[in-house]
């Protein structure tokens, strides 16, 4: 059975992170230990998705790679942001076709 690793990193981004630690909303409990806890599964599933990339039972490089951005910028993301800090944009990659 072929595991689908691509669809394991829909979605990721510091939101989820935030969404993981405030599982109630912002003025709720907080579990500080969650995206921490989620990255390292995440970090686990790319280990593998990158040895089978290595061993060529895999092909799919580009996604490979995509999933990486997203779990590196996730993680920056919400390493930076805190409850009172700047208000920073949910990314810094420029939108499509910004500039030319």
């Amino acid at each position: 059975m072929s595991i689908d690793f691509p669809a394991r990193f829909d979605g990721v981004d510091a939101d989820r992170l935030f969404a993981l630690e405030y599982p109630d909303g912002m003025d709720g409990r907080s579990d500080c230990d969650a995206p921490q806890e989620y990255v390292e599964q995440l970090l686990v599933a790319l280990a593998d998705w990158r040895a089978r990339l290595l061993d060529g039972t895999r092909d799919d490089a580009d996604a490979y790679r995509a999933a990486l951005d997203a779990v590196r910028e996730a993680w920056l993301q919400y390493s930076f942001r805190w409850v009172g800090g700047p208000d920073l944009p949910c990314t810094f990659d420029l939108p499509r076709g910004a500039i030319a």
